[in-house]
């Protein structure tokens, strides 16, 4: 078996327990049934502790892969697009000295100021 890195390791732990946490939320016949299989066998693919534990080799392949498992209503971004996105709604806040400065006066069809 191809070792596991310490982070590797840690992570398909984080994804076996999300597994879990969401899986609970079901009855194992519900998760059986959705999936066409008995309600023993759902217990031995979660139950990390048996040998057929499909739980444990599927989040080691995540992990493997540099994949997570995350809600389906969640949102994933880019942490590079986050970062650039940041440092420009940074860079905008550090040329405020107050709140007023924040709002944009409205220009006139003149060029002049409207406030």
């Amino acid at each position: 078996m191809y070792p596991l890195s310490k982070e590797q390791l840690e992570q398909s732990r984080s994804i076996q327990a999300q597994i879990l946490q969401s899986a609970a939320k079901y009855k194992r016949g519900q998760l059986a049934q959705g999936i066409g299989v008995d309600t023993t066998t759902v217990g031995r693919w979660l139950d990390s502790s048996h040998t057929e534990s499909k739980l444990m080799q599927f989040a080691t392949i995540l992990a493997m892969c540099d994949l997570k498992v995350v809600p389906a209503d969640m949102k994933c971004y880019d942490i590079k697009k986050i970062d650039i996105l940041f440092r420009l709604a940074k860079n905008s806040f550090d040329r405020l000295d107050v709140a007023e400065d924040f709002f944009i006066p409205r220009i006139t069809n003149q060029g002049e100021h409207d406030e």
